[in-house]
């Protein structure tokens, strides 16, 4: 028995069923298909190239985003302006706690911004803030139940820190309707009310202050009535009941090397800049040292997340850019070689990674630290370390960094930082960008009359120097033209004059660098993406075009086959009919 190949069978686009070489014995549908193949290869190329260049997208956006936590690792070490110097790592601090008496951490808690200075404070506590209380004398009444048979009606007066507003006891009342409609206004007074329960048929009623301190203390009077006598709270209209108070609301009193502070709260911001102190117990005649020191540690968890970024990208590069040294061949996974961009990203990198940091200042006769492989971070050379992949890393000597961060922290920080330093206290650096210069600027204030009438500046940059340039003006803010930024807090009424030093660390100069490379629209990597991106659309359409073409192209294909197909059908049934009739003329004779 024959059996039938349906791939030999082929259905038109106007549903006619065609049987492929019925007639021909020639499989016209693989034939066009082969056809359709060879004309479709340029179709081909386009979507391998769509391929890599997908590849290439996936790789450039992983490495977009090494590079984003790179900089991110940067946002403690380029120096960022604050008042407080809260964005300076190398101004962090850290605290010790020492006390004669019982342990430091029970009697005081301490935190410090990177505002605080270094030093050592000596405290005593003689007494910490507390809230006011008093109680009512305890009512033969449960708490729910009517105590205006005791108390009466009528109005009375709260007063406390926050203000005062009156309570009106209506026939009917307990105790907790009186503490309910108390605390009803206590935002308003600042005074909160409790119930007791001391036994089944008596209460108590409480009152307490929302806030320590004197300030802080609740007054009460019986305006219409005698509510609040009734109670126990008051012994005549406005006279608090002494044998009810409970905690008179004291201030806190400390004593900070041998001078005697008082406060109204136990939380203490406004004692010392940058320090916050909360007190927990009184233990007169108790010594605490508290020692304010450098947090050297942050500023080496910066540096040590840096390097670890670094080497992050770098080590991503050298995977997508390998090449075998002794066969010459790339590896599969190196889809970014001669990726001009890439290329771009790591001369960038390595050129400040291996450069100076402009204009750091001279020290006690000898040269502060101006390249990072002065305190230990210095590159892996190319083919020193069996690992190809960490040519041109980072390595880093933890002992020479430990060294620097004690010995120098102050030029490691200068390494790292923007930094600018005036000789007039009253101008302060407010802000700089990637135009700012290393350089001297000497500004001459025009202040006359109250307000800055204008300011000019000289400005030496390598030893060449500028003069009579013209800073923008805003109220007490001052702009140069290269993007330094300065504050005058002067009591503006006269002439001043101020000279300030800048240098740009390694840090800023990565930080301009990588915020270049990141910018979303103008950035390196963003159109090194786009243009990708952009080419995988053109070859899509080009494939789209092509493929609608060549449908076209075997439709056609197809019908001519068809057609001879069937000529040679017609053809067959007409030979077929000539040899019938010859061989009955055969017979006949």
């Amino acid at each position: 028995m024959s059996s039938l190949n349906v791939n030999n069978i082929y259905v038109g686009e106007n549903g006619r069923v065609q049987l492929s070489g019925g007639s021909s014995n020639i499989d016209f549908v693989d034939t066009v298909d082969q056809m359709i193949a060879a004309r479709r290869i340029p179709a081909d190329t386009l979507e391998s190239r769509i391929e890599a260049n997908d590849e290439k997208v996936v790789a450039l956006k992983e490495l977009q985003t090494l590079v984003g936590e790179l900089k991110d690792s940067m946002a403690n070490l380029y120096g960022a302006t604050s008042f407080d110097n809260s964005k300076n790592i190398f101004e962090a601090k850290q605290i010790f706690a020492a006390s004669d008496g019982s342990d430091a951490a029970s009697l005081i808690g301490v935190t410090a911004t990177n505002a605080a200075e270094t030093g050592s404070y000596a405290f005593e506590i003689n007494q910490v803030a507390s809230k006011h209380k008093l109680s009512s004398d305890t009512q033969a009444v449960a708490a729910g139940a009517d105590i205006t048979g005791i108390t009466g009606t009528g109005t009375f007066t709260v007063t406390g820190g926050a203000g005062s507003s009156t309570v009106t006891v209506s026939a009917g009342d307990t105790l907790q309707d009186i503490r309910d409609k108390i605390n009803n206004i206590k935002d308003t007074t600042g005074v909160q009310a409790s119930v007791i329960k001391v036994s089944d048929t008596e209460s108590t009623l409480i009152l307490t202050s929302t806030e320590e301190g004197v300030d802080n203390q609740m007054s009460f009077s019986d305006d219409t009535g005698t509510i609040l006598q009734s109670l126990g709270i008051l012994t005549d209209a406005t006279t608090t009941n002494a044998a009810n108070v409970i905690d008179p609301g004291n201030n806190a009193e400390i004593v900070l090397d041998g001078i005697t502070v008082t406060r109204g709260s136990n939380e203490i911001s406004d004692l010392i800049d940058g320090l916050s102190i909360s007190l927990y117990d009184a233990e007169p005649g108790t010594e605490i040292t508290i020692e304010i020191e450098q947090d050297l540690n942050q500023a080496k968890a910066a540096i040590l997340a840096f390097t670890e970024a670094y080497n992050a990208v770098q080590s991503f590069i050298n995977e997508k850019t390998f090449v075998d040294s002794t066969t010459g061949k790339a590896s599969e996974d190196a889809v970014l070689l001669g990726n001009t961009s890439v290329k771009s990203i790591e001369s960038a990198m390595q050129q400040i990674a291996g450069s100076f940091a402009n204009g750091v200042t001279d020290r006690a006769g000898k040269d502060d630290y101006s390249v990072l492989a002065e305190i230990g971070l210095d590159f892996v050379a190319y083919g020193a370390n069996e690992d190809p992949l960490l040519s041109k890393t980072i390595d880093l000597d933890e002992v020479a960094l430990n060294e620097a961060l004690l010995n120098n922290p102050s030029e490691v920080m200068e390494l790292f930082l923007f930094r600018g330093n005036s000789n007039n206290s009253d101008i302060t650096m407010t802000g700089f960008d990637d135009k700012t210069n290393a350089a001297t600027y000497d500004f001459t204030i025009d202040a006359a009359g109250g307000t800055i009438n204008s300011v000019t500046y000289d400005i030496t940059v390598d030893g060449v120097t500028t003069t009579g340039k013209n800073a923008v003006v805003s109220g007490n803010s001052i702009r140069t033209a290269d993007g330094l930024r300065l504050f005058y807090s002067g009591d503006a009424t006269a002439a001043d004059t101020a000279t300030v030093t800048t240098s740009v660390g390694i840090g800023a100069q990565f930080q301009f660098e990588l915020t270049s490379i990141l910018d979303s629209e103008e950035g390196i990597l963003t159109q090194a993406i786009s243009e990708l991106e952009t080419q995988n659309t053109s070859y899509g359409d080009k494939i789209e075009r092509i493929d609608d073409r060549l449908s076209r192209q075997r439709e056609v294909l197809m019908d001519q086959f068809i057609a001879m197909e069937s000529a040679l059908a017609r053809m067959k049934n007409i030979q077929s009919s000539l040899d019938e009739l010859m061989a009955a003329g055969s017979d006949s004779s």
